[in-house]
């Protein structure tokens, strides 16, 4: 075994896939790996890192002893935690143990990354990675290695990334259930893969994105690859299957697969056999993130039967001016309604439509289109409103600086913010302005009620033949957690189900 050592860091998500898929990689060439899972994600009660928890960190790293360090860094809303990690790692070892950053971030900002790191990988990296652990290992630093970016007499160099990867077999599964695997949270370190333990197994079957939604950094990256071959390419049906019984043998509570592919495969012949063999080799129940133009009711009617139990599909708007002119989405209504009116007669356990409310390109007339939609579409459904985050390296950045909704000192205001304030500002609030505050909450409180139909009919008059819903907020917001309440019960009540049958 090569004796060169990497830790690999990943941050608030211990089933972090792409930190798992690099890790894998690196152990198939022989490489020490060992894998560190630093807190996790909890968007109802997001903290950073506590002393107790840096110190548990910096104390493990130290007995460890890697020749380097990788962190896992991706283009959210945290950019807070691996700056102050990076500079206390670089206090604690110097030098002599380089910092990689890798992900999303540092893909789309290289140069303000090397404000931190020593060195850059930028996009898909197993196989950078390797090549860059096997020049460290000779004491070299490859100038011209593809995906490489790194600091040279005070020159930020950036190299073009590699061809992507189109053979995804080719690459080894993420890293499962490693003894050289810890966990730290909660003022803990728990040795041990946490993911072993959980009833859900997260993965992929196929990696990028058809679509260039201006809030995801799917434009972006599509821009970084081009000439560089397909980007969306898809596993075959054994590949995916092997994984899944691999999962299997190293997760005894098992219950549940949760497909985190931006869109779940639609090609109906792949369907046809991933269908065929996951009834009769897995049997567990399923979920995925599907697309209003890639719901055809064939499709969906061998998933469901295959053990389909959730889907969820952003729609973000109900106005065609905020979905094409804002979100770069091109779906009609007719198309946003005939997908609705499929997954109805597929009965699917679980159907979740993603909205993104409340944001200021947002009028009251887009409001309102949004609530006719929701009126309209199949039922049941569940809703899944959120508001608007300015994303580093996402177009809808650009847009709104250009369209003069928000000034460019804002944003970066807005993206530096500590950790807990960005996940506490879930919506769009209009700074002093209380009329338009309220107004947007009335709204919004609308639409989310109308994913209750008995409710909704009741609500619904109050609010537009009087001045109730707007004026009297108070106590509709009792209601709205008590259906949340409801929503989350009910929720609890099917993981229920299908842990214990």
């Amino acid at each position: 075994m090569a004796q060169y050592k990497i830790a690999l860091i990943g941050l608030y998500n211990y089933k972090v896939l792409g930190v798992r898929y690099l890790a894998s990689a690196l152990r198939q060439k022989g490489f020490d790996c060992p894998l560190i899972f630093f807190k996790n994600f909890e968007s109802g009660n997001m903290k950073k890192p506590s002393e107790r928890e840096y110190e548990l960190l910096l104390n493990l790293l130290r007995e460890l002893k890697p020749n380097a360090i990788g962190l896992s860094v991706m283009s959210t809303l945290y950019l807070e935690a691996p700056r102050e990690l990076t500079r206390r790692l670089r206090d604690a070892f110097g030098p002599e143990v380089p910092i990689i950053w890798g992900g999303v971030y540092p893909t789309l900002f290289p140069a303000e990354s090397l404000d931190y790191a020593d060195l850059v990988l930028r996009g898909e990296s197993e196989d950078a990675l390797v090549e860059l652990v096997e020049h460290l290992n000779e004491g070299t630093i490859p100038d011209s290695l593809p995906n490489l970016a790194y600091r040279k007499q005070d020159q930020t160099v950036v190299n073009e990334v590699r061809r992507l990867e189109e053979d995804l077999d080719r690459l080894s599964f993420p890293l499962l259930g490693d003894r050289q695997m810890y966990y730290i949270n909660y003022d803990k370190l728990m040795p041990g893969d946490p993911q072993v333990k959980n009833h859900t197994y997260e993965m992929t079957c196929s990696r990028g994105c058809p679509y260039v939604c201006s809030y995801c950094s799917s434009l972006s990256l599509k821009k970084l690859y081009r000439g560089k071959g397909k980007f969306v390419r898809l596993r075959s049906v054994d590949n995916v299957i092997q994984e899944i019984r691999q999962a299997q043998q190293k997760m005894k509570k098992m219950r549940m697969v949760l497909f985190w592919d931006e869109i779940f495969p639609d090609d109906l012949a792949w369907v046809q056999e991933f269908t065929d063999r996951y009834r009769k080799e897995i049997n567990l129940p399923f979920q995925i993130w599907g697309h209003p133009l890639r719901t055809r009711q064939e499709v969906i009617d061998l998933l469901v039967e295959a053990g389909l139990s959730q889907v969820v599909i952003g729609i973000q708007s109900g106005s065609p001016r905020i979905r094409k002119q804002v979100f770069f989405r091109r779906e009609n209504q007719d198309e946003i309604l005939k997908m609705s009116r499929v997954l109805a007669q597929a009965r699917v356990p679980e159907v979740i439509y993603d909205f993104i409310l409340d944001h200021p390109f947002e009028t009251e007339e887009d409001f309102r289109l949004t609530l006719e939609l929701c009126e309209k579409l199949h039922r049941p459904f569940t809703l899944q409103l959120h508001g608007l985050s300015f994303l580093p390296g996402t177009e809808i950045v650009n847009l709104a600086i250009k369209e003069g909704v928000i000034t460019r000192e804002e944003i970066e205001r807005l993206q530096n913010l500590p950790l807990e304030e960005q996940y506490r500002a879930m919506y769009w609030f209009y700074g002093d302005d209380k009329v338009k505050y309220r107004r947007s909450q009335y709204w919004i409180n609308l639409i989310f009620y109308s994913q209750f139909p008995r409710l909704y009919k009741i609500v619904k008059p109050l609010a537009t033949r009087t001045s109730l819903l707007e004026k009297n907020a108070l106590p509709f917001r009792f209601l709205r957690k008590g259906c949340n309440y409801f929503l989350f019960g009910r929720r609890v009540a099917k993981k229920l189900s299908w842990l214990y049958g």
